[in-house]
């Protein structure tokens, strides 16, 4: 039995892994730079997770070409999404920031209150964040639909979500405190994060029936951005 070389057989298993590596990091490269207009930012992390979702279930081929036209798709209806979100997570953080840090002259019952139920409103806000871009990115849905069903499946995916939003909160803090090393941080959440929540994502969407996401392939399945509305 012939030995391969695993560094210079170009599908060994190193070489598949590095391979792996570079595409997740300059998709997260590319994302980071595309969201720097904001207003593109919707259209960004959708296509990201996109590819993120294609990455995970092992069908990454011409992932740059998907990119580009999972982001011209979903311009719209993503970057509508992306307001809401933008609007809505201001005014929680605010909202966290304010009752915190005592702003406000407030019964010191009212404040603790009130800083828990800001608190509960952004692990909720977080939940649905990290599921809302890679539902649109698969199915057509109307806006409002979308993001009520990040909010359901997100609960409904507790440890699930619970991990996703950890990681990006571990994240934020050392950007917080690093503010330096802000820029590598957001790359790593672009990139590697949002693979490993692509990865807990797949066996989610398999019990909403998503026949891909189920392994199911048959040549008539039609890609979720190809498909028409109706």
């Amino acid at each position: 039995m012939k030995r391969t070389n695993i560094f210079t057989d170009g599908d060994s298993w190193l070489n598949r892994g590095l391979s792996r590596l570079f595409d997740i990091l300059l998709l997260g490269l590319i994302t980071m730079v595309l969201c720097v207009p904001v207003i593109t930012a919707g259209a960004a992390i959708t296509a990201n997770m996109d590819i993120m979702l294609q990455c995970a279930l092992k069908k990454d081929s011409k992932i740059f070409k998907r990119y580009f036209r999972v982001f011209a798709k979903n311009f719209p209806k993503a970057t509508l999404i992306w307001l809401i979100f933008l609007i809505v997570g201001i005014l929680i953080i605010g909202a966290v920031v304010v009752t915190l840090g005592g702003f406000l002259t407030m019964d010191s019952t009212v404040r603790v209150i009130a800083a828990i139920l800001s608190l509960i409103m952004l692990v909720l806000y977080g939940f649905a964040f990290a599921y809302v871009f890679a539902l649109q990115s698969r199915y057509e849905n109307p806006i409002g639909t979308t993001i009520l069903n990040a909010i359901l499946i997100s609960l409904s995916n507790m440890p699930r979500s619970i991990l996703m939003f950890g990681m990006t909160v571990v994240l934020a803090v050392l950007g917080y405190f690093f503010i330096g090393l802000l820029p590598l941080f957001i790359l790593i959440e672009l990139s590697f994060v949002t693979y490993f929540s692509a990865k807990l994502m797949v066996p989610v969407l398999a019990k909403l029936g998503d026949r891909e996401a189920a392994g199911e392939d048959p040549e008539e399945f039609t890609a979720p951005f190809e498909r028409s509305e109706e």
